[in-house]
């Protein structure tokens, strides 16, 4: 399990340290990738892509920030592409991405907000709390990020 996971994230991030093209992407935009379920040798997705269709929707309501749809997002799911690459396909200087752990009662959810040009990790954090408390992960995750967002935001005026 753990040899695959760590295929799967050498595989997803590889190639993120200041890609070209980056630049031209709108400084305020962010594409929230969908999140890996790493559960029970990945068996069901159900639990990532709520996950990631509910943080999509939390941050579009940050009236200064551009998100990417669902959609385009998801075009990404399962597709060995690296971080670097679908941030300059969907045209965005941010990505956040992340995973998905459920052992019986327990959630790990683990998320981190890259700065593309740079390659810079902005953000990072993991959260561990009983299931029942999933709408509140993500209103945490919500959060965090957008507070990450803003601060680099301010530091690059």
């Amino acid at each position: 399990m753990l040899l695959v996971y760590g295929v799967l994230m050498h595989t997803r991030f590889a190639g993120i340290v200041q890609l070209p093209g980056a630049e031209g992407a709108a400084e305020n935009s962010v594409a929230v990738l969908p999140f890996l379920d790493l559960t029970d040798g990945m068996a069901s997705d159900a639990l990532a892509d709520g996950m990631t269709r509910q943080l999509i929707g939390k941050l579009s309501k940050v009236a200064a920030l551009h998100v990417t749809s669902a959609t385009a997002a998801f075009s990404f799911k399962d597709k060995p592409s690296n971080v670097g690459e679908a941030a300059k396909r969907l045209g965005v200087s941010y990505v956040l991405d992340g995973n998905v752990r459920r052992a019986g009662a327990r959630l790990r959810v683990s998320a981190r907000l890259l700065r593309i040009a740079s390659g810079d990790v902005m953000w990072s954090e993991t959260y561990d709390r009983p299931l029942a408390d999933l709408l509140m992960v993500q209103d945490d995750i919500a959060g965090d990020v957008t507070k990450a967002l803003t601060e680099s935001l301010r530091g690059r005026q």
